[in-house]
């Protein structure tokens, strides 16, 4: 069931999710792939995984237009719930082990991008903006800490 598939998500990452789907609605392509999920991290800023892009000193705006000029035409018809291509799915599945890896037991905004950063294997329009998984791992943890800590009242 599809919703279950996304039960771990926190409500940011399912905000992601839906505005994926908006955005290849908009963009009138008949498939969601992985520029469609990056647009969608931009719909959340205040999610660690657009605080993890910011970081590294890549606008919003800079993301937005190279995701955009990599879209594929517009298609004769789109459906009203748009699904996911392969290397989209490959993405969402990715999420999962990115979020074990680090003994999460939820998917974050994080995850997600960290799953489009290893999917993209040095080779993608993130790459290609000079954002890394490493330095996106640092932000995340960073922001976890900061987290804890203020959970902790300190």
């Amino acid at each position: 069931d599809s919703l279950d598939a996304f039960a771990r998500f926190t409500p940011r990452a399912r905000n992601v999710v839906i505005a994926s789907q908006n955005e290849a609605q908009a963009a009138g392509n008949d498939r969601i792939g992985t520029g469609h999920l990056i647009l969608g991290l931009l719909s959340e800023p205040d999610g660690i995984g657009a605080r993890a892009i910011a970081a590294q000193g890549v606008t919003a705006e800079a993301v937005r237009e190279a995701v955009v000029a990599t879209l594929p035409e517009p298609a004769e018809a789109v459906p009203d719930l748009v699904p996911y291509d392969p290397a989209a799915k490959k993405a969402l599945e990715l999420t999962f082990r990115e979020a074990l890896r680090f003994g999460h037991n939820y998917i974050g905004t994080e995850h997600l991008l960290l799953a489009l950063l290893e999917q993209e294997q040095g080779d993608g329009v993130l790459t290609g903006l000079g954002i890394s998984k490493e330095a996106a791992e640092a932000t995340m943890a960073a922001a976890l800490h900061q987290a804890v800590a203020k959970m902790a009242g300190g």
